[in-house]
């Protein structure tokens, strides 16, 4: 059935009866003949071709979430927020994830299957790979990348947390680092880096581990037995803070006894560990939706936002112990 076919039983213009099947027949046609096409459309089964209307229109209706994994629920509360916002202008948000837990993995899907791209926490490599022919706003990626940006300052969630420890009497801190080619990640590096060298009597050490629970424990088994001078950890994510969590357990340490322990994310599991893990808050739906909000808005070139993360102090931090 077509509109055509439709038309020739009603025995009037096809334009007509695409108006109404659009809903934009007010003005244009009478109510009486609308309620005809409509009650005439339901009787013989016709349904608006949703896909050659998207054709038509140049658009799909479709937004890709591209992501590192699937694994994180980290990236679900990120696609909460912008699939909540899509709904409400009629567009679907799908996910797709980056090979592996690498973020350098291909994008085979053709530009003309979706509207636009928001790309998450994904290398500088893969967004030259994504933009190519595609409108895209990064979100929690490099904001020099010459495209409209959402970021949360990660800088400042790891500048406290390192504040926090030196307060606390800590000296020797140990940075658990992903070992991910990404530029929040990068950031994080950064800033614990920058801000020891604001406390010279403190001493710092980075550990790049893969998000792989098994080979993250096992290398940060490996860092505490070899240096017992560590009392701090600050992991980059709140699933590599539960691989310390077990390291710590594994090796007779007691948190925040022996090892006071931060994350970040501040994802459910947080609050639920034993002790509760103190973490830098991110606001990952706020993330989804503001980045959304950007791509309706048709700025996809120049914005920038910033925004800002909180400090969350719970029972896996203490001071020091006496040895």
């Amino acid at each position: 059935m077509t509109s055509k076919d439709l038309a020739r039983t009603l025995g009037v213009s096809q334009s007509t009866v695409s108006l109404v099947m659009a809903g934009k027949w007010r003005g244009r046609v009478s109510v009486k003949m609308a309620k005809k096409v409509l009650d005439t459309a339901a009787d013989m089964g016709y349904q608006l071709n949703l896909s050659a209307r998207s054709l038509r229109l140049g658009r799909t209706g479709t937004v890709m979430l591209v992501v590192p994994s699937l694994t994180n629920p980290h990236f679900a509360d990120v696609h909460s927020g912008a699939a909540r916002v899509g709904a409400d202008h009629g567009i679907g948000v799908i996910v797709y994830p980056l090979q592996g837990e690498d973020g350098k993995g291909p994008f085979p899907s053709p530009r003309q299957a979706i509207d636009g791209i928001l790309a998450c926490a994904v290398s500088a490599g893969s967004i030259d790979v994504l933009r190519d022919g595609v409108a895209m706003v990064a979100l929690d990626s490099d904001p020099d990348a010459g495209i409209c940006s959402v970021t949360m300052d990660v800088g400042a969630g790891m500048r406290s947390a390192v504040d926090h420890l030196v307060r606390l009497g800590h000296r020797h801190i140990l940075h658990v680092r992903a070992e991910r080619d990404a530029w929040t990640f990068a950031q994080r590096t950064e800033a614990f880096g920058s801000r020891l060298g604001a406390h010279r009597s403190v001493r710092g050490r980075s550990l790049a581990v893969p998000f792989d629970g098994a080979r993250a424990r096992e290398l940060i088994v490996a860092r505490l037995r070899d240096d017992s001078s560590v009392t701090a950890v600050i992991c980059d994510d709140d699933n590599l803070a539960a691989c310390a969590y077990s390291a710590a357990h594994g090796l007779g340490l007691s948190i925040p006894g022996d090892l006071s322990v931060i994350g970040f994310d501040d994802l459910p599991l947080a609050s639920l560990m034993v002790p509760a893990l103190t973490t830098v808050r991110l606001p990952a739906h706020e993330l989804g939706r503001l980045g959304m909000e950007q791509f309706l808005r048709n700025d996809t070139v120049t914005a920038k936002t910033v925004m800002p993360v909180e400090f969350v102090e719970r029972a896996s931090v203490a001071g020091p112990p006496r040895r």
